[in-house]
């Protein structure tokens, strides 16, 4: 009878987690990256990456995160111009709201890719997973380009 009650209780929790898995999966559905792309530059020199991201669903999103095999450390970052000055701060969370857009560019929101490995190379891709508040994350391709961004 025992045995019978840990099953049931394995069983339980089993279907939980696949229940919040399949939350976090249909919430990163609605989640769409596009135009994403790493620069390459040389070793030691902390390298942006850029993308644009599309939130299609009802509700904001929060992105509070990013992580590669190709950065020893991988943050957000955004660049801002005041005063004819152009500075540059570690972000730790960026809003997309419900139906809105957001875009990865130079001069604003990238991601900053420190220790970058010999994965960065230009013509290959590197792997980025994005990490949200809700749990949901999205695995996306990096194309990896040279410092013109070519």
């Amino acid at each position: 009878m025992r045995i019978g009650n840990l099953n049931g209780i394995h069983t339980i929790a089993i279907g939980a987690l696949v229940i919040i898995v399949l939350a976090s999966a249909a919430k990163a559905a609605d989640l769409t990256v596009s135009d994403a792309w790493i620069r390459a530059l040389p070793a030691r020199v902390p390298s942006g990456g850029y993308f644009t991201l599309h939130n299609g669903g009802e509700k904001t999103v929060t992105l509070i995160g990013a992580s590669s095999p190709g950065c020893g450390m991988l943050m957000l970052h955004q660049s801002e111009n005041m005063g004819g000055m152009t500075n540059m701060r570690d972000v730790t969370s960026v809003d997309i709201p419900a139906g809105g857009t957001i875009k990865f560019s130079h001069g604003g929101y990238h991601l900053m890719c420190m220790d970058a490995t010999k994965a960065i190379q230009p013509g290959k891709s590197v792997p980025v997973t994005l990490n949200f508040r809700d749990g949901a994350m999205i695995a996306v391709k990096f194309a990896v380009k040279d410092a013109a961004g070519r």
